[in-house]
């Protein structure tokens, strides 16, 4: 989380996964990319608790209404296609509901059907699936059985005990579910984001929606246990350098040496050791690695281009 004083900018210490450069920035939403190879790294607890959780609001909830019967009618009939086919109207439904709640990154359209589609497939592989069905069960077990008392501000709260009993229930559901035997089911994650990574941010979703509810002991014991008491670091002036984005043409401050960058205005996962100066223009652009042609944002000047291929483990980098 950033807290801002005159004097201090915070920001969550992290390491990139991917590549291993430590973090140096604050990050824009919950979902923290990698200042040097735009890599999804780490997710933001505190972050993401600067606003409530989101309601998909009316307009969801009626389509969700809408398509209940023919989810129900899918899955009696065992039609997994038919089934994840209105997952997908769903999930592409709610992210447009509820975009605080999802990667900054689906801004960019090819990112935000790769990022549907992997929600729809999990979906629907939890709904199919004999093992996710027996631990889906367990948890619904634990959310009729939790007992309910009222705190010393008058607010509902969980009795500890039986919320105990829901978080193994759900913590073996998200352990299940992410597992490598499970993700190898599924379209790939479309930030590539390794089963640890993806068990952190399930884990803190699951935390966000219950920690008002649990007393200030229960509260602290399940952030310890589920990693999420995270460290912060004030933010140093570290070189930084700015470019302008190819697709939405927004400031995108890169740090020294870095590779790539997430562009937090559209989305786009950005080439910063690649720079494109529009013929129209003369404007400095980044842009990502795909090969079709773009419109300069300053000029709508055509800008042709090759396919770059995105580096792999045997590409220096």
């Amino acid at each position: 989380m950033t807290e801002a004083t005159p004097a201090t900018t915070r920001y969550l210490a992290s390491r990139c996964p991917a590549c291993g450069t430590p973090k140096t920035r604050p990050a824009a939403t919950a979902y923290v990319y990698c200042d040097a190879c735009g890599a999804l790294a780490d997710y933001d607890f505190r972050k993401a608790c600067e606003q409530p959780m989101q309601m998909p609001g009316p307009v969801y909830r009626n389509l969700q209404e809408r398509l209940a019967p023919k989810l129900a009618k899918a899955q009696a009939a065992g039609d997994r296609e038919a089934f994840r086919d209105i997952q997908l109207q769903l999930f592409d439904a709610w992210v447009t509901a509820c975009p605080n709640s999802v990667p900054v990154r689906v801004g960019d359209p090819d990112y935000r059907r790769a990022y549907v589609a992997h929600l729809a497939h999990a979906a629907t592989f939890a709904a199919f699936d004999a093992e996710a069905a027996r631990i889906g069960e367990a948890m619904n077990h634990a959310i009729a059985a939790l007992q309910w008392t009222t705190s010393a501000r008058g607010t509902a709260q969980v009795e500890s005990a039986s919320f105990e009993r829901l978080y193994q229930a759900v913590h073996a559901s998200l352990s299940y579910l992410v597992s490598d035997a499970v993700l190898s089911q599924l379209p790939p994650h479309p930030d590539e984001a390794p089963a640890p990574l993806q068990l952190r941010m399930s884990q803190a979703m699951f935390v966000q929606g219950w920690l008002p509810y649990l007393d200030e002991a229960s509260a602290q014991r399940l952030l310890e246990r589920t990693g999420l008491t995270q460290e912060y670091r004030s933010a140093e002036s570290a070189p930084t350098g700015l470019a302008h984005c190819g697709h939405c043409k927004a400031e995108v401050v890169a740090v020294e040496g870095a590779r790539r960058a997430v562009c937090e205005a559209c989305g786009h996962r950005l080439l910063m050791d690649r720079r494109i100066d529009c013929s129209g223009c003369g404007a400095d652009l980044r842009l990502d690695g795909g090969g079709q042609p773009v419109n300069c944002p300053y000029c709508q000047a055509r800008i042709e281009r090759i396919a770059i291929p995105w580096p792999t483990a045997d590409t220096p980098a």
